[in-house]
């Protein structure tokens, strides 16, 4: 289990905190909102392409799954910001 929390470390410093999904505050101004959601939608894409270019089965559906749950927490974060609108 050592290893697991020190892989989880190792990911988080290699591709920063934002990396993976994480669940945030979105009550800041609108625009810091807006360049995050920009953020997150680079991120969703720049993990599209790793998972289309992986050879590794196991790897390509665990970036699958990763990039579902990128997508859940973006749409839910856009859904908010619109009703918030409106």
């Amino acid at each position: 289990m050592k290893n697991a929390v020190h892989s989880d470390q190792d990911f988080r410093e290699t591709f920063g905190a934002d990396a993976a999904p994480s669940a945030r505050s979105y009550q800041s101004s609108p625009r810091l909102v807006e360049d995050e959601v920009r953020e997150q939608r680079a991120n969703v894409m720049r993990f599209k392409t790793m998972e289309q270019e992986t050879t590794d089965p196991l790897g390509a559906r665990l970036l699958h799954d990763i990039i579902d749950e990128m997508e859940a927490e973006l749409s839910q974060v856009v859904k908010r910001i619109v009703a918030e609108r409106h």
